[in-house]
């Protein structure tokens, strides 16, 4: 652990930085100095806590709750900031003291294009320091994983089908290219053998749906992918999910239709269909693989909840 022009008599007022340095391929922990640099000349006040492994961002959120730090502030992508707001919330809510930030330095860094937080982290530490708190909602997943129920909160989008197995192969692969090049060529390898699977979808345990689907996406924010713009209705603080089904569309019809989706002009079309919900619960008939926030985490059978309000987020 790294700490940097932390008060003690202050606490309130100094932040937690919590840093992915293998983001990006590497990218983030290079870039790290430049990012500290930017911090310090907006005259921010923080401790720095770099990740060592795998779900290290969630321990270390939950210390820095302990600690008493009431900002907390993700480095790196949209994988780095699920595990940090799974930290924050994983005891509860946080309550209106918390804040979270975000320096998007990974490889899509989807998550905050619907929060409208820049890319470049020159504007995005001055954000940061000029922001303001925003409350949002979070998705509550409980899913299979390893043959054990598991649950994991996610902010921006999860789905099931074969968005989950193209992030599945995002993330064995190489993302050195950044998030949209992985993404395509791994949606391409992958519509090479998937099949579309037959569902069954109950939306807030009344409208009940049975076909086969490519995959079934559960939006709170919009853009997924490296920038598709997956969910053009969907709101991270209206208390509902936009759940977005891609119905059984062959390769090529997919394939055809990708264009639009970056657009998001794809609601449009005959086989995808949108619907809005708080509870949504999906039972797949073969295994289908879930993924929030670009990172692989279980398979059907899955819920997903809305909780409202749950974070403030600095925007």
């Amino acid at each position: 652990m790294q700490s940097y022009h932390k008060r003690e008599k202050d606490m309130e007022a100094a932040m937690r930085v919590i840093v992915n340095p293998v983001a990006a391929n590497g990218t983030v922990g290079k870039r790290w100095p430049q990012i500290q640099d930017a911090l310090w000349a907006e005259g921010a006040q923080f401790d720095a806590s770099l990740t060592e492994g795998p779900y290290h961002a969630t321990e270390l959120a939950k210390e820095a709750l302990s600690a008493g730090y009431r900002t907390i502030v993700a480095v790196g992508g949209d994988g780095t900031l699920n595990e940090v707001v799974n930290g924050l919330v994983s005891a509860g809510p946080v309550g209106s003291t918390v804040n979270l930030g975000i320096i998007p330095s990974g490889t899509g860094s989807d998550s905050v294009r619907t929060l409208g937080i820049p890319h470049d982290y020159r504007a995005a530490c001055r954000r940061l320091l000029r922001g303001k708190p925003h409350c949002v909602d979070l998705g509550l997943i409980t899913c299979v994983s390893q043959g054990r129920e598991t649950q994991r909160y996610f902010l921006n989008v999860a789905g099931l089908g074969f968005d989950g197995e193209v992030a599945e192969r995002v993330n064995r692969n190489s993302k050195a290219l950044g998030g949209t090049i992985p993404f395509l060529s791994s949606l391409c390898v992958k519509l090479l053998t998937y099949q579309n699977k037959p569902v069954e979808v109950i939306l807030d345990g009344q409208q009940r749906l049975q076909q086969r689907v490519n995959s079934v996406i559960v939006c709170n924010g919009r853009y997924f992918a490296g920038g598709m713009h997956i969910g053009p209705h969907a709101a991270l603080d209206d208390g509902l999910f936009n759940v977005v089904i891609i119905g059984d569309t062959g390769k090529l019809e997919f394939i055809a239709n990708v264009p639009r989706v970056y657009r998001g002009t794809h609601l449009s079309h005959p086989k995808i269909a949108e619907y809005r919900a708080r509870k949504v619960w999906v039972k797949a008939q073969e295994r289908m693989f879930l993924q929030a926030d670009g990172e692989l985490i279980g398979e059907a059978p899955a819920t997903f909840q809305i909780i409202p309000q749950a974070l403030r987020v600095l925007v």
